[in-house]
């Protein structure tokens, strides 16, 4: 969605609670992501929220992405996102998005601070393109992905449970797996974008620069410098895992499913030689049948 058609549509708006809700089923709807958003796994009366809060934070990453704009530009409408986001707390929304995230943060319990945060990674997007080691990423994850899930688990009901800290705790690694992966199938696209997730540090152990990315050389440095990035990302998925189990049917479904998926992309990155420049992995048709069947099989 590009910044300036979704101003207008959301100023245009008038409608009902209902309406606005399906505004925002229709920007989930519209977009291609690697795994699903709010499947038939999620109770009827639940997918509203996850559409509510997708199209929040796929509007604001379309802002900050938006190449169109200047860097001071982004950074305004990321801004006004926020003011927005501020008056939807205390109760005030005039625009779609925020009319059904207003209604969903307050049937689920939403703390303000994961989409502050989220917000802010967004931000940071803009004027921090290179990061020198794990632990600078990791930061970054903490801010990019993992209020991600804490929001699925309030909106799934979860945020009063009593294990809820080793459940987000758990939902921590795997977006942090998920978000490691999307960097990883994106490697040569980032750098259009003049970003390198690639920890600098790590990059020079394996023998391989920005430059090479810039010049799409793939090569055994570059393998190695992947293979080494993908098994860790593999890690955080596993380190995870242990809590789909101890989630209610049916959204234990969904939430396998999105796992399943991100290991699948990781295992298609190793099938391909970690050639993302020419063979970007995604989930297809014969992928997603692929995870049905282990999802039904899954341990």
């Amino acid at each position: 969605m590009i910044a300036g058609k979704a101003a207008a549509q959301t100023s245009a708006f008038s409608g009902s609670v209902n309406n606005a809700y399906d505004y925002c089923r229709q920007i989930a709807r519209n977009h291609y992501e690697n795994f699903p958003i709010a499947s038939f796994f999620i109770p009827g009366n639940k997918r509203k929220h996850f559409y509510a809060a997708y199209a929040f934070m796929r509007t604001a990453d379309d802002f900050a992405d938006n190449e169109a704009l200047d860097i001071n530009q982004r950074l305004q409408l990321l801004l006004q996102w926020q003011s927005k986001l501020d008056a939807c707390y205390k109760g005030a929304a005039e625009e779609p998005i925020f009319i059904a995230l207003r209604e969903t943060v307050k049937a689920c319990g939403i703390p303000k601070d994961y989409f502050d945060h989220l917000l802010n990674a967004f931000k940071v997007d803009l004027f921090k393109n290179i990061y020198q080691n794990f632990d600078e990423l990791l930061e970054y994850c903490s801010f990019s992905a993992n209020p991600v899930g804490r929001i699925v688990l309030c909106i799934l009901g979860y945020n009063g449970h009593p294990e809820k800290e080793s459940f987000y705790s758990a939902t921590d690694s795997i977006c942090t797996a998920l978000q490691l992966t999307n960097h990883w199938q994106d490697v040569f696209v980032d750098l259009k974008k003049n970003r390198c997730y690639l920890p600098q540090d790590e990059m020079a152990q394996f023998g391989y620069s920005i430059q090479d990315i810039a010049n799409k050389k793939i090569n055994t440095q570059f393998e190695n410098l992947m293979a080494f990035q993908v098994q860790r990302a593999r890690d955080f998925f596993l380190k995870g895992k242990a809590v789909l189990s101890a989630l209610n049917r049916p959204e234990r479904y969904e939430i396998t499913l999105i796992w399943l998926g991100g290991m699948r992309i990781l295992e298609k990155l190793e099938k391909n030689n970690y050639d993302v420049h020419n063979r970007r992995p995604e989930v297809g048709v014969f992928d997603a049948v692929r995870i049905l069947y282990r999802m039904i099989t899954f341990k």
